[in-house]
């Protein structure tokens, strides 16, 4: 696992386990066994994110999967899930510790998304429907820091039909409502 920053394991918080083996788990999200993923990700939403609650150990998660991206290796759509959970969690002033300081986890994790959100969007082109869904559930928050997300959402919805169609169309009503937009008829 591809860490960009030294972080402080031992005083990382989560809701239950050591914060050291979190990057097992990373490995397990990331991997090609789609049942490994989803149990990957069910433990690392319940460490790091649990019921909405933003744990300090949520950096260093966000940080090894937008290095990953930032390869352009496309995440996992489980992957891409934890991103927006991590997002939408909410602990005022939770910091994470690093080598040569702290960094405020909500603002950091925000910030390393949206550098690599021209990344997840180029690789949410259809192909893999369950990306392309968890992209759509992701990016609506971000759009009030990236004219991105309304741009790529727009053009989704008039793309796609079906499922992929109503999905972005759906994320585009919502992304439009944090931008400060009007709703887009579909």
């Amino acid at each position: 696992m591809i860490f960009t920053r030294e972080w402080d394991w031992g005083s990382l918080e989560t809701l239950s386990i050591p914060a050291i083996g979190l990057p097992a788990y990373l490995e397990r999200l990331l991997g090609q066994d789609p049942e490994e993923r989803t149990r990957a990700g069910r433990v690392l939403y319940c460490q790091v994110v649990n019921q909405g609650h933003l744990y300090s150990a949520a950096a260093p998660c966000v940080d090894a999967l937008t290095a990953r991206a930032r390869t352009g290796t496309p995440l996992t759509p489980q992957a891409v899930s934890l991103l927006e959970c991590v997002l939408n969690a909410r602990n005022a002033g939770v910091r994470a510790a690093v080598e040569d300081g702290s960094v405020d986890v909500a603002g950091y994790c925000r910030s390393e998304v949206l550098a690599v959100l021209p990344r997840l969007l180029r690789h949410a082109d259809g192909a893999d429907a369950e990306y392309f869904r968890e992209v759509c559930y992701l990016v609506p928050q971000l759009a009030d820091s990236s004219d991105a997300v309304v741009t790529f959402l727009r053009k989704s919805a008039s793309t796609f039909d079906g499922e992929l169609r109503q999905v972005a169309a759906d994320a585009l009503e919502e992304a439009e409502e944090v931008a400060g937009g009007t709703s887009w008829a579909h």
